[in-house]
């Protein structure tokens, strides 16, 4: 398992491209900016303007930090070795749309409302692009559906990432829709509650069932 340094050119240029509309946005911006919109789009929470911009790239380089280098001290990461590639893309993925939501956000901040549809959208193809990798991902303790039950069986951990792939595909196609039909983005909100609660008490039961004598 190692890094090939070519890969993150795309987190580099991403995080370029947020730097850049940080630069441009910063000068336009009250010293006091909205944080948090409500689902009408309207702000509903404030924070001060660099507190703003730290709070808007800390969740990048969470990820970043998180999906590169964590995999090498995982306690599975001979499991992990063989599809560190999955994690990379899953990472990316995850980091385009962090980039996507802090530019949105900064617009919104700027214009003193958010576009919940550009946002339910964006959100949409991130859980559908989630689901196809899902079922992809190694056993391991950072990304995926983490429950006891998953960590404790490969087996458990394979079906339960196979229906949450399919679910967060639904979910993502779901808030697609509503968003491009201006429904309220609660229906969409509860679509991704559902793929996500869903899949994590799938592996408690699957879980019992296997560890049932004869299934074992």
């Amino acid at each position: 398992m190692k890094l090939n340094w070519k890969r993150e050119i795309l987190p580099a240029c991403l995080f370029i491209a947020m730097a850049i509309a940080g630069v441009y946005y910063y000068p336009l911006l009250p010293n006091v900016v909205p944080s948090h919109f409500g689902f009408n789009g309207e702000p509903n929470g404030w924070m001060t303007k660099p507190h703003f911009f730290i709070m808007g790239l800390f969740p990048f380089l969470l990820v970043y930090v998180l999906l590169t280098f964590f995999p090498f001290i995982d306690p599975l990461k001979r499991k992990i070795a063989p599809r560190f590639n999955v994690v990379l893309r899953l990472r990316d993925v995850i980091l385009v749309f962090t980039a996507v939501i802090f530019i949105v956000t900064l617009k919104g901040a700027h214009d003193k409302i958010l576009d919940v549809n550009i946002f339910g959208i964006a959100l949409g193809l991130l859980f559908v692009v989630l689901g196809n990798y899902l079922p992809k991902v190694p056993q391991n303790w950072f990304v995926g559906i983490k429950s006891p039950w998953a960590i404790s069986s490969e087996v458990v951990w394979k079906k339960t990432h196979i229906l949450a792939g399919w679910l967060f595909t639904f979910a993502g196609i779901a808030y697609i829709l509503f968003s491009c039909l201006k429904f309220k983005p609660l229906f969409g909100l509860c679509a991704i509650i559902f793929a996500g609660v869903v899949p994590y008490l799938y592996s408690y039961f699957i879980y019992r069932k296997i560890q049932k004598p004869g299934n074992a």
